[in-house]
């Protein structure tokens, strides 16, 4: 089943989505269809490709790909395990770490990391509405500490803070309620459950505001002074550069980001990366104060993105590697 799409995170239908649109583009390309468990071929196809570890069924397609391209809170055993355990036909992966494990343990694939749709994430017009100083689009997925590095420090500036932060114990109707002594025991209740909760969910609860359309996220990236990165655990260990990285800078965004290895090796001169906490805060005054400098990085990622992760470069890969496997 694909993810809920209410919130702005990538989500397996947005990101098949993006991948068929591509795939279209490519020569020699009869016909791509997005398919869930509600809706399957009703023919048998050259290529199934799965973005999700669901056995494969022989009867709905020649070869099966699996693309494994979510970020799963396990180790590369545990998943590599799993992957291997469905018989897909091929392999392919957006981090090379897990590829090379996937190869020692005897088995071959491909290394296709994620592209941009260029189409849609390009350098837009000024719009007053997005013109941050800082911003962020994600859910609070990240856990206490790496948001607590990487995002809370940029509470204290103009942000353009996006997606859902609202976990928090009561609404602020009935926080009125308490605070107005109608009700003691449950305000004191209130106030012993608040206590527990992360001081990053307070704040960015606070300046968060709400879901942006998918729409206008280029608009965003486009307008801000600076935009910020904020990976998972799982994309450092695994050393996986996100997508979100590479939409920015297809926008001509400015980008400070938490430290990835291949990200400091392939975008050095496109981003500048940061140890968060009082570093980010330290990064963001500075590079407000200095546009020159936030336009040379801006230019040299867009120049890269172009170069090397548009979503035709890496669709193009994935058609060869089909091509190899049929």
């Amino acid at each position: 089943m694909f993810g809920n799409l209410s919130w702005n995170v990538i989500g397996d239908e947005l990101f098949c989505e993006s991948m068929i649109k591509g795939l279209k583009l490519e020569p020699g390309i009869d016909e791509v269809d997005l398919f869930a468990p509600n809706h399957l071929p009703d023919s048998k196809l050259d290529v199934m490709i799965y973005l999700n570890d669901t056995v494969p069924e022989p009867k709905f397609a020649n070869k099966h790909i699996a693309y494994i391209q979510n970020v799963y809170n396990e180790n590369i055993n545990a998943i590599l395990n799993r992957f291997h355990s469905c018989g897909y036909d091929g392999y392919v992966f957006i981090s090379r770490k897990m590829l090379e494990q996937h190869i020692n343990a005897g088995f071959t694939g491909k290394y296709i990391p994620f592209g941009v749709d260029t189409s849609n994430f390009c350098p837009r017009p000024y719009c007053s509405k997005y013109a941050f100083d800082v911003a962020y689009v994600g859910n609070d997925i990240k856990g206490e500490e790496r948001s607590t590095k990487y995002i809370l420090p940029a509470a204290e500036f103009n942000f353009g803070l996006y997606g859902k932060w609202d976990d928090i114990p009561l609404s602020p109707r009935f926080q009125l309620r308490f605070k107005l002594w109608k009700n003691l025991s449950a305000y004191f209740n209130y106030r012993r459950e608040l206590h527990n909760v992360p001081t990053y969910k307070r704040v960015l609860n606070k300046v968060s505001r709400g879901r942006i359309p998918q729409e206008d996220i280029p608009m965003l990236y486009s307008n801000a002074k600076i935009n910020i990165n904020c990976s998972i655990a799982a994309c450092y260990e695994l050393d996986i550069i996100t997508l979100r990285t590479y939409e920015v800078l297809a926008c001509g965004g400015f980008l400070i980001s938490d430290r990835i290895p291949l990200a400091e090796e392939e975008l050095s001169d496109c981003i500048v990366f940061t140890d968060g906490g009082d570093d980010l805060k330290d990064k963001i005054k500075y590079y407000l104060k200095h546009e020159d400098e936030r336009k040379f990085y801006a230019m040299k990622g867009l120049q890269y993105v172009r170069q090397h992760a548009t979503l035709k470069t890496r669709m193009n890969s994935l058609l060869q590697y089909i091509k190899e496997l049929l």
